[in-house]
C-alpha cells in the first residue's frame, strides 16, 4: 500500500471513529470538503500545517495517519447523521 494511501484510510478511518462526515471534518480543520475527499481518496498530500489540523480535529499524533492498517472495508458512502460529540 503506498504511503498517501495508508494516510487516506487512516483519516477516513479516524472520521469514521469520531461519527464526523467531511463537512464536520472541513468545518474543524478551515479545509474543504472536496480536499478532505481528495485527502482519503489518496490523491494529495498534506502540508505540515494541514496534517497537524487535522490530527488535532480528530485527536490522534500526526504520525498516526502514516501507520499501515488492516481496518475493515467501510462503505463509500458513511451515513453519520447523528454526531455524538
Amino acid at each position: 500500500m503506498k504511503l498517501n494511501k495508508a494516510f487516506g484510510n487512516n483519516v477516513k478511518n479516524f472520521r469514521y471513529r469520531k461519527k464526523y462526515t467531511q463537512e464536520k471534518l472541513a468545518e474543524l480543520t478551515n479545509l474543504s470538503v472536496t480536499y478532505i475527499s481528495q485527502l482519503e481518496s489518496g490523491l494529495h498530500t498534506p502540508s505540515f500545517e494541514t496534517l497537524e489540523q487535522l490530527a488535532k480535529a480528530l485527536n490522534v499524533e500526526p504520525y498516526e495517519f502514516y501507520i499501515k492498517r488492516d481496518f475493515k472495508k467501510l462503505p463509500p458512502r458513511v451515513d453519520m447523521t447523528t454526531n455524538q460529540e
